[in-house]
């Protein structure tokens, strides 16, 4: 693979993965604030300030909201992989 052009810093296809780390992320953070405020009015709070928290509080119900952990997984999977390359 090439090197990154001069002056972007950042190899086209960790800025891609980036992309979809921050979609994945929004998204997976909405659906959290959705599961979250429908739980119970602390809970939801708890996700507006510390989402990774109340993502926490919500493992033994990963089984119903398993398309959220999904999404947070993935979020996490390009994000760690974008900083390798």
């Amino acid at each position: 693979m090439e090197p990154a052009a001069t002056g972007t810093g950042m190899a086209p296809v960790a800025a891609v993965l980036t992309i979809f780390a921050l979609v994945f992320g929004f998204l997976c953070w909405l659906r959290l604030l959705r599961v979250s405020f429908r739980e119970h009015m602390l809970l939801g709070l708890l996700a507006v300030f510390l989402p990774p928290l109340a993502l926490l509080l919500l493992l033994p119900q990963w089984r119903r909201e398993r398309e959220m952990f999904a999404l947070a997984g993935a979020a996490l999977l390009f994000i760690s992989t974008s900083q390798m390359l």
